[in-house]
């Protein structure tokens, strides 16, 4: 604030009038804008899925698509199988798969941990307990399926598709518990698998199975059979869902389609659905079995209709999921901690290296560097094996521990190999170790420079 002071004048003595106080006014603040928030990356928040109580024996799913990220950052997963029982060789099927799998072989608890990763930081890691008992479960009862026949035919009911998870026999309760008015069919036995009856009356006969392992009874299941004085419809069946490898030739088997007349059947396939990319197609569309080439990796739907000479079917499909076959390579630190590579791999490195020992226990080669080799999808083959000293006049020998010329890895299972020489004594001397996989033509190399005591 400004102070302005003026004087009057008033002779000698200075004046005697009042001094005016003149006061400026105070300047208003220029007002600043509000600082714009800065966006911030949330953690992504880790979901293995509830804990689970299996069998031994049986395959575990663990599902980690409930993992969520606050900003909607695409995921990737990192999973670890922290613990298992003793005596258990348990691994999964893939270690950055939402959905990765392992056979519960022991009884015991199985902890797999869980961390993911939105492109920026890892969510905190989360722990599943999967908890595998060999106990007793009850059966299951299948009646087998609904039927449409006519007046008169003998009817074979199946309950041979039961199942018990414990592999124990099985014994048969059949009841008849619907039949149209005025029927008096009745069951040949009430405690076989395959009982039959003869519908005398249009209608619907509803027969329900219990099974029995010994111990525990299964929940009733039951069937429906529709008799009518009129031609039944054909029943199609395009066979079971497959899971193949791609490039694989696919068979598709209508064989088991039926008519309750016992008509001669005539066939329709047609490929309804097919991965982009592909140029899959059907050998034959009228035949009772056809085939094609699952010439690209996803999900395949035949569709078949069957006819008896009057009537069609309804429609049924065929799912057909083709998996492209890869080889997943680890190396295999101190600690037996996998780092996963790709193939084709080509490094090398520089090792320096001594031992101490006494006596005819030491060791006559020194372990250069350790892998594991994982098959999905389909079998390998490695191939032109070789490990090679490339130091002129050096009598050191390099081999490789675990895999040969010719050796197969089945899918589903890992090979563990190391790369080996001899003592150099001193002497720096360079090898090489290389192969090749036969399918893909990926190339596995390694050279190092060596030197040890």
């Amino acid at each position: 604030m400004a102070v302005l002071l003026a004087a009057c004048g008033g002779g000698d003595n200075g004046g005697g009038g009042d001094i005016p106080v003149v006061t400026a006014p105070t300047p208003t603040p220029t007002p600043t804008g509000t600082p714009t928030p800065t966006a911030t990356n949330t953690a992504p928040v880790a979901n293995p899925g509830a804990n689970q109580n299996v069998l031994t024996k049986t395959s575990v799913t663990l599902d980690a698509s409930a993992s969520v990220d606050a900003n909607g950052d695409p995921l990737t997963y990192k999973w670890v199988l922290k613990s298992r029982p003793s005596g258990s060789a348990a691994v999964l099927s893939s270690l950055t798969d939402a959905k990765p799998t392992f056979t519960a072989d022991v009884a015991g608890t199985y902890v797999a941990t869980l961390i993911v990763n939105d492109g920026k930081v890892d969510s905190a890691p989360v722990d599943v307990t999967v908890t595998a008992a060999v106990a007793n479960a009850a059966p299951v009862a299948n009646a087998g399926p609904d039927q449409k026949v006519t007046n008169g035919a003998r009817v074979t009911l199946d309950g041979s598709a039961s199942s018990d998870a414990n592999g124990d026999a099985l014994s048969y309760a059949w009841t008849m518990d619907a039949r149209p008015s005025g029927s008096t069919a009745a069951l040949s036995s009430t405690t076989v698998v395959n009982p039959s009856f003869t519908p005398d009356v249009a209608g619907n006969y509803i027969l329900s199975l219990i099974v029995s392992d010994g111990a525990l009874k299964s929940v009733a299941d039951s069937v429906t059979i529709t008799s009518s004085r009129a031609n039944a419809a054909p029943v199609a069946n395009a066979g079971k869902d497959q899971n193949v490898p791609t490039r694989s030739s696919v068979t598709l088997d209508g064989r088991g389609s039926s008519d309750a007349n016992g008509d001669p059947l005539t066939y329709e396939w047609t490929l309804t659905s097919k991965p982009a990319g592909s140029n899959a197609s059907l050998s034959a569309k009228t035949q009772a079995v056809t085939n094609f080439t699952a010439d690209v990796a996803g999900t395949y739907v035949a569709t078949l209709i069957v006819n008896d000479g009057t009537v069609d079917s309804a429609p049924t499909t065929v799912a057909i999921t083709a998996v492209a076959p890869n080889l997943s390579l680890y190396r295999v630190d101190s600690l037996g901690r996998d780092e996963l590579l790709k193939l084709p791999y080509t490094t090398s490195a520089s090792i320096q290296t001594s031992q101490t020992c006494a006596g005819t226990s030491c060791p006559t080669t020194v372990t250069i560097d350790r892998f594991r080799i994982m098959a999905n999808g389909d079998r390998f083959t490695i191939q032109d094996v070789t490990a090679t000293n490339l130091t002129t006049g050096s009598p050191v020998a390099a081999s490789f521990r675990g895999i040969g010329n010719g050796t197969v890895i089945s899918s589903g299972q890992a090979i563990g190999f190391s790369l080996e020489s001899g003592f150099t004594r001193g002497q720096s001397v360079n090898l090489r170790y290389e192969f090749t996989i036969k399918e893909t033509g990926d190339k596995f190399s390694y050279t190092v420079e060596l030197k040890t005591n």
